[in-house]
């Protein structure tokens, strides 16, 4: 385990203390990032603290243990975050290519941004999950975290069998969806 899992620990326990040491520490090296690349300082602002909230999700869900300094894995973060959004707004260039932004000299900086990526996807079907009708929502939300579909057949007074064909019907929709979003180029895991 890396000295900086420390850091995680605060986000992971909302520690008020804790995270104003994060942004003490590296919001004025995240903000001038964002800056010399385009940004505003907002701009640098927004994406530590989504950046933030992403880790915290991380943590939170799948107990990730940090194998480099926290600062190298949080400047990872923000670059991929700004270049997405970039990417979004469509301003191609940026001030310095993406390996001059930040070089991060370690074999583990392949496994963190594979972890970003999928934090990045799993919001971005999120996402689209909210743009479904209300019903398909709530059977997928709650197939996604109950175990026994019968009961949940039973508190929304449908059968089992109606349960299942409609959770396959919005599941359909949403892959659908995913499939059409540019952030996933038509590969979808599900």
């Amino acid at each position: 385990m890396h000295v900086d899992q420390r850091y995680l620990a605060y986000l992971k326990n909302n520690d008020r203390m804790g995270i104003d040491k994060i942004y003490k520490n590296y919001a004025k090296k995240i903000v001038a990032m964002i800056v010399y690349n385009s940004g505003t300082e907002d701009d640098g602002y927004d994406i530590l603290q989504e950046a933030l909230v992403d880790i915290y999700y991380m943590v939170k869900d799948k107990d990730f243990q940090l194998t480099t300094s926290f600062e190298n894995f949080l400047l990872m973060v923000c670059k991929r975050k700004w270049l997405n959004a970039l990417k979004k707004k469509q301003q191609i260039q940026v001030t310095k290519s993406t390996e001059d932004l930040f070089h991060i000299e370690d074999e583990s900086a392949k496994e963190i941004a594979e972890s970003v990526q999928q934090v990045e996807k799993e919001n971005t079907v999120m996402q689209l999950l909210d743009t479904l009708g209300e019903r398909c929502q709530e059977i997928i939300r709650r197939c996604m975290t109950e175990k026994h579909q019968e009961q949940i057949a039973e508190s929304l007074g449908i059968t089992y069998a109606y349960l299942r064909k409609k959770k396959s019907e919005c599941m359909a929709n949403l892959i659908s969806k995913v499939k059409a979003h540019p952030y996933f180029n038509g590969d979808v895991d599900f």
